[in-house]
């Protein structure tokens, strides 16, 4: 070891250094062997740093250099941080290491709360109980002017079968109670003006319901064939029904919806079985006759509008409602147009106003001298009265005037004529004074 030493210390360290063309350091600046970690290297002293005061140092080194001072706007711009809240549970608000003393207190804190809610939600409850007692013991008066509605849904019958159903629905309606008939099923969605007793009695009046026969049904049918007498007409029907929750049974439907799709005129009213209908487009009906009126004297409908529902499958729709003149009707018009036509016969004009007339002139008449006179001396009676088609309220006639007519033209000179014409009588036959209009 000790010649390796040496070596490497002479020999091995001159080749080195030669090898790097640098001159060869003095001799001992290099240990012949490295030195244990904690020794010193040999050879070199680290100096002391020099200390120079500053404002920062202690008093007794400082001497006499003035202290540091801190500028005041630095000073007055500090901020002191503040707890956070919402840590987590275990820390408290103030920070980690808060006394345990101060999380209890803030769990109290957040306990009275909860505390109060629950005070508030059981006074509402005891409030509300106490009121429910009260409601339900206190005394109640009712009055004798309120009057409890009888429903259909509310006195419905209790049928075990449908055919009994059928069979009290046909039995209800002969005997005009129509809110018994119509509580063995529901209604639809049409007017009701015709679900009265009193619609119901001039239908069984017009055509009463007789010979009913409902043969006994299985207890879960849901068809049931009936067969009864509608005024004159034998009727053979089946009755769609179904069983209610209860476990009775009804009819599927009550009352039968028609379209009411006739043009109306605002001034002729439409009166079924002695109900008016006002401007409704559907009717609920039940199996019975219906009679059209206008309850005005000089027009009626035509017989035509009467209907007979057979029964519940009934769904024609009213598409029509044709108007006529009643016989009391027509002698009105005859009369108010015979003292018309008259008063433009006597009217010394040529052109008298609301008679069409036409007799020009060219040369002017003396209107003293005009005379007329009708070669045909009734040309009214024998008219034909109608229905004005695009008004049901108006009546008109067409009248064939034949007449003589002279005139002076001076004392001297005579003209004479005899115009036929065609003239048009109108009049508002829902009025009951007539007055004619005429016209060509």
């Amino acid at each position: 070891m000790a010649a390796e030493s040496v070596r490497y210390g002479s020999e091995a360290g001159d080749d080195a250094w030669g090898a790097t063309h640098l001159a060869a350091p003095p001799t001992g600046a290099l240990p012949t062997a490295p030195a244990p970690w904690h020794v010193a290297n040999p050879g070199w002293t680290p100096g002391e740093a020099p200390q120079v005061p500053t404002a920062f140092s202690p008093p007794e080194e400082r001497g006499a250099l003035p202290a540091a001072e801190m500028p005041q706007s630095e000073v007055t711009s500090i901020i002191v941080p503040k707890p956070i809240r919402g840590l987590p549970f275990d820390q408290p608000a103030a920070g980690r290491f808060t006394a345990p003393e101060e999380k209890k207190a803030r769990t109290a804190r957040r306990m009275r709360p909860a505390i109060w809610v629950l005070g508030v939600v059981a006074v509402i409850i005891a409030g509300l109980i106490s009121y429910y007692v009260w409601d339900q013991n206190r005394p109640v008066a009712v009055s004798s002017q309120i009057i409890v509605p009888t429903s259909a849904q509310a006195s419905a019958p209790k049928v075990v079968r449908g055919d009994l159903a059928v069979k009290g629905y046909l039995e209800a309606l002969a005997a005009g109670d129509m809110e018994k008939a119509i509580s063995y099923g529901p209604v639809g969605g049409g007017s009701q003006a015709l679900l009265v007793p009193a619609a119901l009695k001039a239908s069984v009046a017009a055509a009463p319901i007789t010979n009913i026969n409902v043969p006994p049904a299985d207890a879960t049918a849901s068809t049931i064939h009936a067969a009864y007498q509608l005024g004159t007409q034998a009727v053979v029907s089946d009755y769609k029904v179904v069983k209610k929750d209860d476990g009775n049974w009804q009819l599927a439907s009550s009352t039968t919806t028609v379209r009411l799709s006739a043009k109306r005129s605002d001034s002729v009213p439409l009166v079924i079985n002695g109900q008016t209908i006002g401007p409704v487009v559907e009717l609920e009906l039940v199996p019975g006759t219906y009679t059209m009126e206008t309850g005005l004297p000089y027009l009626a409908y035509q017989s035509t509008t009467k209907i007979t529902v057979n029964d519940l499958s009934y769904t024609k729709a009213i598409s029509e409602l044709p108007v006529d003149v009643t016989s009391e009707g027509k002698d009105a018009l005859i009369r108010a147009t015979q003292a018309s036509l008259a008063a433009c016969m006597d009217f010394q004009q040529l052109s008298p106003p609301n008679c069409p007339m036409t007799e020009p002139s060219s040369r002017p008449v003396i209107a003293s001298t005009i005379k007329r006179e009708l070669i045909v001396a009734d040309p009214v009676s024998g008219a034909q009265w109608v229905v004005d088609s695009s008004d049901a309220a108006v009546a008109s006639a067409l009248i064939q005037v034949h007449y003589r007519i002279s005139a002076n033209i001076d004392s001297q000179t005579t003209t004479n004529g005899e115009p036929n014409q065609s003239w048009t009588a109108r009049a508002d036959a829902t009025k009951p004074g007539l007055s004619i209009t005429w016209g060509h």
